[in-house]
């Protein structure tokens, strides 16, 4: 056991910071596609069988506003999307340093 070397980890703030980002950046993707997936309640023809909510009398208010409701929804997730993939392109950047 004379020649047993000695295995030492290089851990350095740019490689915490770069495992850090990654990991945040899967966590909002998930998060994003979570929202996105969730929006609407399908039929059972599947996705293009869309059910509308019944929030007011008329059925051109219902379509108004779960329209609103969807693109309120797609926002949200998107702008998780878009940190998600920020937070993983910026801890590539700290990988090439």
């Amino acid at each position: 056991m004379e020649n047993a070397e000695e295995k030492k980890v290089n851990v350095t703030f740019t490689k915490v910071m770069e495992v850090g980002l990654y990991i945040i950046g899967i966590i909002f993707l998930l998060i994003g596609f979570n929202y996105y997936s969730n929006d609407l309640e399908c039929g059972s023809y599947g996705v293009f069988d869309f059910d509308e909510k019944k929030y007011v009398g008329g059925d051109a208010y219902n379509y108004i506003i779960s329209a609103s409701r969807s693109a309120a929804v797609m926002i949200k997730s998107l702008i998780w999307i878009v940190l998600g993939s920020c937070s993983i392109i910026i801890g590539r950047t700290f990988s090439k340093r």
